[in-house]
């Protein structure tokens, strides 16, 4: 993988940020040790589903995943949308043993949006694959919008434009969003699975 980005290049892209919700007051209830084996377990339980929708994990940055998928491979079937639904899943089949073990049961929010990253190679001694570019900023604040908004899971008309099979989601079209930081207004959906 290294050596396909040692060129930087321009690639379009899906992000999904999943971030689990209420985790600042979980760990001032349970502690660290025990919040690191929540967050695990949660990172645990996510992996099959985001190998299951070709998902790549970018990083995890706190209490948060970053999930990624070239837009050719995440277009059909709408991979990052159905990815989120089949983690949500995946936690609430687990939910009596976060209950039984934590007194709490996983809740996420999410948001996705796609477009032109430069994807490549840095790093000296510890090298890494980054993705730069304003569509990683923009899925951030659009992650701070759920909680504005009050929804689960937003998602950018930039990114609707570029899923199909969308037929298995309802969608709700808020119209144009103003996000912090940004001058521009944006497209935003809430996006639900149907019953």
């Amino acid at each position: 993988m290294f050596g396909r980005y040692h060129r930087s290049r321009t690639e379009e892209r899906f992000f999904l940020f999943v971030d689990i919700a209420g985790s600042t007051p979980l760990a001032e209830r349970i502690g660290p040790d025990a919040v690191h084996r929540f967050l695990g377990e949660v990172f645990r339980l996510a992996s099959d589903p985001i190998d299951d929708h070709r998902g790549e994990v970018y990083q995890y940055v706190g209490d948060e995943i970053v999930i990624t998928w070239t837009v050719a491979e995440g277009r059909d079937g709408a991979r990052p949308v159905a990815c989120f639904f089949a983690i949500e899943q995946a936690l609430a089949r687990a939910a009596p043993e976060f209950e039984r073990e934590f007194g709490a049961v996983p809740r996420l929010r999410a948001a996705l949006h796609g477009g032109p990253v430069i994807t490549g190679e840095v790093g000296g001694s510890r090298r890494a694959i980054v993705y730069h570019g304003d569509v990683m900023n923009t899925t951030s604040r659009i992650e701070q919008a759920t909680r504005d908004l009050e929804r689960q899971f937003l998602v950018s008309g930039d990114a609707m434009e570029r899923l199909a099979d969308l037929g298995g989601f309802a969608l709700d079209d808020l119209g144009l969003q103003r996000l912090r930081g940004r001058a521009a207004a944006m497209h935003v959906y809430a996006v639900a699975a149907k019953p």
